[in-house]
């Protein structure tokens, strides 16, 4: 089962969690699901979810921007 299989049956878990603003697949030692949380918080995230390693990156806070075509959403500090 694959990292993607997994993460598809958990986002909206994942997503909800406290501080989470994305989630998605990242590698180290193969595949991992990457929770993207806003701040370091004492949230409490789950170390694997079915065997496949979880890792939590800061991020800060999310916001759009209308950039244009050529510029993705901005992240804030």
């Amino acid at each position: 089962m694959s990292a993607r299989e997994v993460l598809e049956r958990h986002r909206e878990r994942l997503l909800a969690l406290a501080g989470v603003v994305g989630v998605g697949i990242g590698e180290g030692d193969g595949e991992v699901i990457e929770l993207l949380v806003e701040a370091s918080a004492d949230a409490v995230y789950p170390d694997e979810v079915e065997g496949v390693p979880v890792r939590v990156r800061m991020v800060g806070r999310v916001k759009a921007e209308d950039g244009g075509p050529d510029r993705a959403p901005g992240i804030e500090a």
